[in-house]
This record gives structure tokens, C-alpha cells and sequence, in this order.
């Protein structure tokens, strides 16, 4: 019950609600995943340690966290407030970083979708000349 707030009526609602959102390596999912409650559970279509983020089915909301600040910038850069203003967060927050940066690395091809979204990895991925069907160099 830790991610709820109290009130006067009892318990409102979930600080964080529940989510999910897949992860792809360029654009092929790698992964699918389902935040309920204090459980994670991750569906991995593949297994490739260099195109996988995840090492259990199953973890906690804490462990996912982690993961998820993996992606993110440095909570202890100099500049982290100017950054976070320039997505129009308030707070370092690792999950709502990554629904605006869709947890984007220069360093390999992994990316987030979340729910809605129609993205392919020629919209989100930096390095472009690397993923299939981009002709925008």
C-alpha cells in the first residue's frame, strides 16, 4: 500500500498507476510490459543479452525502476533541472522520462512504445542510418 496517499476517507488514488508499454530493439519487440500494483511481468519474445533489458519475468516496481533509470540521464547532472524543464517535468521521475524519451540511448538500438503510440525505431532512434527503411540522411 506504500503507492497510494491517504486521505480523510481513506485511500485515494494510486500515486503511480498501473502501466504497460513494450520495448523493442530497433523494431523488433524484444519484450512486453505489465506494471499492476507492487508486480512487474515481463514477456520476453527474445533473449539476446545485447537486445534484452530484462533478466526475470517477474520483478518489483523497484527493480523496474532501476531498469528505467538505466535509460535516463544522470539524476546528479549539473544541468538535470534545465533538462527536466525542457520536457516539462518538474521532478526526476525515471517512468515519465521514458514515456517522453521512449528511453532513447545512443549506445544500442533499444526503445520504448507505450500504449497509443504508433511509433517505429525510424522515429525514435538517434543514430537513423542504422535502422532499416530510414532514408532521412
Amino acid at each position: 500500500m506504500g503507492d497510494r496517499k491517504q486521505s480523510s476517507q481513506g485511500f485515494e488514488k494510486r500515486i503511480v498507476e498501473d502501466y504497460s508499454f513494450e520495448v523493442f530493439w530497433k523494431d523488433d519487440i524484444t519484450a512486453s510490459v505489465t506494471v499492476q500494483g507492487d508486480k512487474v511481468k515481463v514477456i520476453r519474445y527474445i533473449r539476446h543479452p545485447l537486445k534484452q533489458l530484462f533478466a526475470d519475468d517477474i520483478m518489483t516496481r523497484y527493480q523496474l525502476n532501476r531498469i528505467l533509470e538505466m535509460r535516463c540521464w544522470d539524476r546528479e547532472r549539473e544541468d538535470i533541472d534545465e533538462i527536466l524543464a525542457c520536457l516539462g517535468l518538474k521532478e526526476y521521475n525515471p517512468y515519465e522520462i521514458v514515456k517522453k524519451t521512449h528511453g532513447v540511448s545512443w549506445n544500442d538500438y533499444i526503445w520504448f512504445r507505450f500504449p497509443g503510440e504508433t511509433l517505429t525505431g525510424k522515429d525514435v532512434l538517434v543514430r537513423e542510418k542504422d535502422v532499416p527503411g530510414n532514408n532521412r540522411e
